[in-house]
């Protein structure tokens, strides 16, 4: 989507307007990685996460184990709820089985727009869950959005940033905090199977949220998107 790049600020709006929205994870934590912060901010739009594997091939930590992480940190919140797919990889399944799968355990219908991993993007299993986005949306009135991962490619550009920077006054001190990036970085510690992955290092999650023309703003943390379909 071709324009100035959209900054989202207001909590007492919706997410662009959204009612309800469904966010395909392909492992268990790459929505909250992405987007945690945008679900807590906006809370008054319902944020429907499927969680479509058990976690990546190769990866000693892939069990449903995982898929408990996840509920620890739904089960905080009113407006994020999630399910999840019979699936052990992503690979295991062709694009008609997921499709399939996905469509019996959601109604797409519902939805105002469906959240993915990029097209450009390193790993190969972000890479196929965003090639089912269009057959899900399908003569739907339904948006498609990217959101960012670690794997993400410098080529990708995202056209829209959600700032997580909200300070709220303490009542027992004379301070103040900022909430929506407190509560991220608490939901990521809730992912204890991967503390050890480099991805989920302090230093590492704390770049991850900065984009050098957002920071020239004042926008020291922001979560990145990229409306590719959208019905406003």
């Amino acid at each position: 989507m071709a324009g100035f790049p959209i900054v989202l600020e207001d909590t007492e709006f919706k997410f662009l307007n959204f009612n309800k929205v469904l966010c395909l994870s392909p492992h268990p934590d790459d929505v909250e990685y992405a987007m945690l912060g945008s679900m807590v901010k906006f809370k008054n739009t319902q944020f429907d996460i499927v969680v479509i594997s058990q976690g990546g091939d190769f990866d000693e930590t892939s069990d449903v184990s995982r898929h408990k992480e996840c509920e620890s940190i739904w089960e905080d919140y009113s407006n994020i709820s999630g399910k999840f797919l019979d699936i052990k990889y992503v690979k295991d399944v062709g694009e008609d089985e997921l499709i399939n799968k996905i469509e019996t355990l959601v109604n797409i219908e519902e939805y105002d727009a469906i959240f993915i991993p990029p097209e450009e993007d390193a790993h190969f299993e972000h890479r196929l869950v965003n090639t089912i986005s269009n057959a899900l949306v399908r003569r739907k009135k339904c948006g498609i959005i990217n959101y960012k991962t670690p794997s993400s490619l410098e080529k990708w550009e995202p056209n829209f940033f959600v700032d997580l920077e909200l300070e709220v006054q303490r009542k027992d001190v004379k301070s103040a905090y900022n909430i929506v990036w407190y509560k991220k970085l608490s939901g990521m510690k809730k992912f204890k199977s991967q503390q050890d992955k480099s991805f989920f290092n302090e230093d590492v999650l704390d770049n991850f949220h900065k984009v050098y023309q957002c920071s020239m703003k004042g926008l020291l943390h922001v979560e990145s998107f990229k409306i590719i379909k959208g019905y406003f």
